[in-house]
C-alpha cells in the first residue's frame, strides 16, 4: 500500500473482509504529530491533516466512502450506509461494500468485529469508559448476525504495563458486575501499581471478557502497547497532545 505502513488483523474471516491499523510513519505533519496523523481535532494543521487522509486515500483504492466519528467516549453506535459526514459516536457498524468505517485512536482499544460469513462488520473505540459503560454491548446489540458467527480482533492500545489508573476506574468496572465469578475475572485486571492507591490496568482482558459475555469467543490481537513503541504509534498518555492513528474496516464488492 504505498509508502505506508499497516498492521493487519490476525483473525480468520472471508477475505473480503478487510481491516487495518495505520502507524505514524508515512505522511507530512511535523512536529509532536509527526508524520501520519489522521485526526483534526488536536492541533495539527488542516493542510497536513487533508494530505494525510488523501495518502491513506490513495493507498486503499478500493474504499469508495471514507467515514469517520466525533468520538465522545460513550456508547453510540453509527451505521455507516446511514450517515455521511462525520457524526457523534463511538462505534460503526455496516453492511455494505466500500465503506471504509475508520475510528481514531491514541491509546485507546481499537475492537475490530466481523461476521464469519464476511457480510456484516463493526468497530469500536474503546476508552475505559466507553467499554465500562457498555459501548461493547451496544455495539454487539445493534448487529443483525447474531454472537456466535462474529470474531473480533483488538488493535494497538495501552498496555498493562503503562495503564496506570485510580481506584475509581477499578470500581466502575466492578460495579457492573454482579456475578462473584466475573468479578473476580475483572478484578484480576487490575494489578497494584508502585504509586499508592494506583493499579495498573489491562483493557485487553477487560474487552475480552465482555465479548466473552456475549459469546464472542474467538478474539485474537492486543500483543501491542502504544506507550512502549513511540517509533510506531501515538500515544497521549506518553507524549500528551499527540496525533492520532486510524483503524479501520470494510468490505470488498463480492464477485457472486
Amino acid at each position: 500500500m504505498n509508502e505506508l505502513n499497516f498492521i493487519t488483523p490476525d483473525w480468520k474471516v472471508p477475505n473480503a473482509v478487510k481491516g487495518f491499523v495505520t502507524t505514524r510513519m508515512g505522511g507530512v505533519s511535523e512536529s509532536q504529530f509527526k508524520s501520519l496523523n489522521l485526526a483534526q481535532h488536536v492541533g495539527d494543521a488542516a493542510t497536513a491533516v487533508i494530505s494525510n487522509r488523501e495518502k491513506l486515500a490513495l493507498a486503499v483504492n478500493s474504499v469508495t466512502q471514507w467515514q469517520w466519528l466525533n468520538q465522545v467516549h460513550g456508547t453510540g453506535v453509527a451505521e455507516a450506509h446511514e450517515v455521511s459526514g462525520e457524526i457523534e459516536a463511538d462505534a460503526w457498524i455496516c453492511t455494505q461494500p466500500n465503506i471504509a468505517c475508520c475510528i481514531l485512536t491514541a491509546d485507546c482499544l481499537p475492537v475490530f468485529i466481523a461476521s464469519t460469513e464476511g457480510i456484516e462488520i463493526g468497530i469500536i473505540h474503546a476508552g475505559w469508559r466507553g467499554l465500562a459503560e457498555g459501548v461493547i454491548e451496544s455495539t454487539i446489540a445493534k448487529m443483525a448476525t447474531q454472537s456466535k458467527n462474529l470474531v473480533a480482533w483488538f488493535g494497538p492500545a495501552i498496555g498493562p504495563c503503562h495503564f496506570e489508573v485510580g481506584a475509581d476506574v477499578k470500581t466502575a468496572f466492578l460495579n457492573k458486575v454482579s456475578d462473584s465469578a466475573e468479578r473476580n475475572l475483572v478484578a484480576e485486571c487490575f494489578f497494584h501499581a508502585e504509586t499508592e492507591n494506583k493499579y495498573m490496568a489491562d483493557i485487553y482482558s477487560l474487552a475480552r471478557i465482555r465479548l466473552n459475555n456475549l459469546g464472542i469467543t474467538e478474539v485474537s490481537g492486543g500483543n501491542y502497547c502504544t506507550v512502549c513503541d513511540a517509533n510506531s504509534f501515538y500515544s497521549h498518555r506518553r507524549d500528551g497532545n499527540s496525533g492520532r492513528m486510524a483503524s479501520f474496516i470494510y468490505m470488498e464488492e463480492s464477485d457472486e
